[in-house]
């Protein structure tokens, strides 16, 4: 077999099986690949900086490989996710994307304004860790060509059911679902707690005349029980008595406080929902002062937090199925280039 062909076949043979050509080719630049992805080597140099900047931006330390118990398996995945990346980048230019510094420069502005810091101090951050500026905006650079090519391979396929979500919202909040729904309006007195009438602080004013204090007291929550009797007789003339009586800021809306479930309310409330359309209730007595409520409408639906539970499940799920389906693509992506994974060497040491 001539020379030129020996040669050929050797190479081919060292992405397969590494000792093969030993005696055509030198033992130690063999030893040195770390993976082959499709028409693209990847050398253990090239996992040694990929994989440092990788595991440093995720808070982890290249050499901690050396030393981990599970470090074979922990090897290859970090291989494996650098044959992903190439592979992806190949897919990158099959589909005409092409990431510019315009978009890195936008996706690191974003990163400035989660991290609360500016542009120079994010930068002092990455070098800490021993990451080159420039190497940082590589990483950048293929994350968003990575994400732009998966989006593009599976836009549309992220699709919760509702039955799934419904399930999951039935699991996190299960006494929320078919609840009573109640639209509430109030009034609400304050009790006596800043300054008494002679103008002496509340806690001085109990010592130096707690009878006197004591009656003030009295007398609020008789005025309430008077102003709450005036409202159940005449619940037509609520929103009057609320520009009449109430304080806070519900009085600007006429007193509507908004509508709730049993469980978005204190336990202080739940008499509420033991009353019909248009009823008020007795006076409540809160931290906040005395509170007088009109039902202005009573129907059985999902409440507040049913809704924020069944946002948050249909959330997860998406990720969830998001996740499975990059896996499954990722797989077939390996599936259909040549990909041999070849490691068997202490990528921390030198070469």
């Amino acid at each position: 077999m001539p020379v030129f062909l020996k040669k050929i076949a050797c190479l081919w043979i060292a992405g397969v099986v590494l000792m093969s050509c030993v005696g055509m080719a030198n033992a130690e630049t063999v030893e040195r690949i770390a993976a082959i992805a499709g028409d693209d080597v990847i050398t253990l140099n090239d996992v040694r900086r990929e994989g440092f900047l990788r595991m440093a931006v995720k808070g982890k330390d290249l050499r901690d490989l050396d030393t981990s118990a599970t470090r074979g398996e922990d090897l290859e995945a970090l291989v494996r996710e650098l044959v992903q990346t190439r592979l992806i980048a190949r897919q990158a230019r099959k589909n005409n994307i092409h990431i510019g510094d315009r978009e890195v420069d936008l996706q690191l502005k974003e990163m400035y304004a989660r991290s609360g810091q500016g542009e120079e101090a994010f930068k002092a951050m990455i070098a800490q860790e021993g990451i080159a500026w420039a190497d940082y905006r590589e990483y950048m650079r293929s994350e968003i060509e990575a994400q732009f090519v998966i989006r593009s391979e599976l836009a549309g396929q992220v699709a919760p059911s509702e039955s799934d979500v419904v399930a999951c919202a039935q699991e996190n909040a299960p006494e929320d679902r078919n609840s009573l729904i109640a639209t509430l309006r109030q009034i609400i007195i304050p009790e006596l707690g800043g300054d008494s009438g002679a103008g002496l602080s509340a806690p001085a004013a109990r010592t130096l005349n707690g009878v006197w204090w004591n009656s003030l007291d009295k007398l609020m929550l008789r005025y309430a029980h008077g102003v709450r009797d005036r409202a159940a007789a005449e619940p037509e003339r609520f929103v009057e008595f609320v520009k009449r009586y109430s304080t806070g800021r519900s009085v600007e809306r006429d007193g509507l406080l908004g509508t709730f479930a049993p469980s978005d309310l204190s336990r202080d409330f739940a008499s509420v929902f033991t009353l019909k359309k248009g009823d008020v209730s007795s006076l409540i007595v809160t931290g906040a002062g005395y509170h007088i409520l009109r039902v202005d409408d009573l129907v059985e639906g999902e409440s507040e937090s049913w809704k924020k539970a069944m946002d948050q499940c249909r959330e997860q799920i998406a990720m969830r199925e998001s996740q499975r389906l990059v896996e499954s693509w990722l797989s077939d992506l390996m599936a259909k280039n040549y990909v041999s994974i070849l490691v068997n060497r202490d990528i921390s040491g030198q070469n």
